[in-house]
């Protein structure tokens, strides 16, 4: 997929945009990369894109969430088969919850906000995985939660429901979330 800069767009374009889908906007005004649209339909609809939101723009009338590729140029079926091939029934996993704001889309892990969580189940065919959070008792007493420890596989017990991973869209990145902890939070980083 080829992420469009603002100069591809002339004033009068017809345009869509991630932040208002399903909104058609025209292109009112072009300077110093970065592009004023106006809502076409909904006059009250505005936007500013810049060089660096430029993904955002597309042509394409995309009035789902589903069809719109990540400020990585992923769609989610892409980000969701990259999780398939590198994890496995059974293995345990780090889940991290991301304070909000864009902060200029950096990340920071933080291991006081994470979880551990047990694959279940990957099912390509339905397009599901399911997993369950669990918790360790460390050699010093202590409650673990955090999977990057190092704590033998058999000692990570369930500590609550197995359920399906929701995928959302989380500071323009397609995640795979567990309530509001994100399991695929390498591609939020990369």
């Amino acid at each position: 997929m080829t992420v469009s800069a603002p100069l591809d767009f002339d004033v009068g374009d017809r345009v869509f945009c991630l932040a208002w889908i399903g909104t058609p906007f025209e292109v009112v005004s072009r300077s110093d990369g970065m592009l004023s649209l106006q809502g076409v339909t909904n006059a009250d609809a505005q936007i500013d894109v810049f060089p660096e939101t430029a993904w955002m723009v597309t042509r394409e009338q995309w009035d789902q969430i589903w069809f719109w590729p990540d400020r990585a140029g992923e769609r989610y079926d892409e980000v969701f088969d990259r999780f398939m091939s590198t994890h496995k029934v059974g293995e345990v996993v780090a889940g991290y919850h991301f304070t909000g704001g864009l902060d200029g889309f950096e990340i920071r892990v933080d291991p006081a906000r994470a979880m551990a969580f047990r694959i279940r189940s990957l099912d390509n065919g339905t397009r599901q995985i399911r997993a369950h959070p669990v918790a360790a008792i460390g050699e010093d007493g202590e409650l673990v939660t955090d999977a990057t420890r190092e704590i033998a596989n058999e000692r990570w017990l369930r500590s609550g429901p197995t359920l399906p991973l929701r995928i959302e869209m989380r500071m323009y990145r397609w995640c795979l979330c567990f309530g509001e902890l994100v399991l695929n939070w390498q591609d939020l980083t990369a």
